[in-house]
């Protein structure tokens, strides 16, 4: 019996096997390649058949089943939606225009319009009339093209009847523009007089509401006009100084309110603002009487007693 044998082929050069043209090393016989090559194509079979019998698999159909379970559910959800809109759209209540209708008159206003309101809050507006509806939610039909479903309540806010009460700060001894910006910013009107003083120029001298010097913390309307007093320097010119003593502070305030001079009072035994407007002057420089004549700007400081007796502590000008 012959045997057949293949032999075995070598580079010369290094050594190494060469291949046939199945891409087989070709020291391997033939029959273990063809063996390989049914093994790959089983393998290969048996994957693909195992992920198309995935698509026929309870699995695949229970989970394919609740996707479309759940499309169908969505698609419901947004033509019910779309259905109740547009009715609601066809149905809806106009929203009229509540702006500048008065507080007073909102009942009879809605009575027929099947709304409701509600005031929020208020709010302050200069240029808006009181009592009147300054804001409202939502905004009017004709302005959005949009309706409220019947009994909507409208939310409303209005211009109070009372205008807004401020607390006027002290800017005395301020120069004018930053008393002028701190009173403007909080909503208080101004009014620039100018009086001499020898002590500079450009700051505030007085405060008067109304002719009056008003106390910081006292509470003024909103818009309210304040006279400031602003000094002027020295100008040469002279006026009277008036005798002083015997009269209350309040009353030297007032005695001196049209004149280009200043008061500065002391008062040892005053405990609070009260005391000091009542306590009555025991002393002043520089002296008052009828020919006592001062540079127009000055200052006159009195001593004060709520007694109207001299204190042993008060260091008054005149013995």
């Amino acid at each position: 019996m012959n045997r057949r044998c293949t032999s075995v082929v070598t580079n010369s050069n290094d050594g190494q096997s060469t291949s046939d043209n199945k891409g087989h090393p070709a020291n391997i016989h033939p029959a273990f390649g063809l063996v390989a090559d049914s093994l790959y194509l089983r393998l290969v079979d048996a994957r693909m058949k195992k992920f198309f019998r995935f698509f026929i698999s309870k699995q695949f159909l229970l989970n394919l089943a609740a996707v479309v379970v759940v499309w169908i559910l969505l698609i419901w959800i947004v033509f019910s939606y779309i259905k109740s809109y547009t009715n609601f759209v066809n149905k809806g209540v106009v929203v009229p225009s509540f702006y500048k209708i008065h507080m007073e008159d909102l009942d009879v206003f809605v009575s027929d319009k099947g709304l409701e309101y509600e005031i929020q809050d208020s709010v302050y507006l200069d240029d808006w009339p009181k009592g009147t509806v300054c804001w409202q939610y939502p905004r009017p039909t004709d302005s959005t093209g949009t309706k409220v479903k019947p009994g909507r309540k409208i939310l409303l806010s209005v211009v109070p009847l009372n205008p807004k009460m401020i607390s006027v700060p002290k800017v005395v001894d301020m120069s004018k523009r930053m008393a002028e910006t701190t009173l403007n910013a909080l909503g208080i009107k101004t009014k620039i007089s100018y009086q001499p003083a020898v002590e500079g120029v450009g700051f505030v001298m007085k405060q008067l509401y109304e002719g009056k010097p008003i106390k910081p913390g006292t509470f003024l309307p909103k818009g309210a006009r304040i006279e400031l007093v602003v000094s002027q320097g020295k100008t040469g010119e002279t006026t009277l100084m008036p005798n002083l003593i015997g009269l209350t502070i309040s009353q030297a305030r007032e005695r001196l309110m049209n004149l280009p001079i200043s008061l500065a009072p002391q008062c040892d035994d005053c405990q609070n603002e009260k005391d000091i407007e009542r306590a009555i002057i025991i002393s002043q420089v520089p002296e008052g009487g009828e020919n006592a004549v001062v540079s127009a700007g000055t200052t006159v400081t009195v001593w004060a007693s709520v007694t109207g007796r001299p204190q042993p502590s008060s260091g008054t000008g005149n013995n």
